[in-house]
């Protein structure tokens, strides 16, 4: 299961946080891969195979979201510049 993108959030910090109540995730690492899991809701927020995966996986998560509000942002400034 790869992130879970109905179920997280950035934060204003660059981190992943559960949707639900806000709450950074915290990364678990065994012989079963990566999993990514909600510390207050005990919400699977993403899993992978290997660390590779999954910190590819997020940082282009992060880096999208930042784009779209960056964006937003802009678009707010233009249209108010009309």
């Amino acid at each position: 299961m790869p992130l879970n993108e109905r179920l997280v959030e950035v934060t204003t910090k660059r981190l992943i946080a559960c949707r639900e109540c806000h709450v950074i995730g915290d990364v678990s690492i065994n012989g079963f891969g990566v999993r990514l899991l909600c510390p207050r809701c005990y919400e699977t927020l993403g899993m992978w195979a290997t660390t590779d995966q999954a910190v590819e996986e997020i940082a282009a998560f992060v880096t999208a979201r930042q784009s779209e509000r960056a964006y937003r942002r802009g678009s707010v400034t233009n249209s108010e510049q009309l």
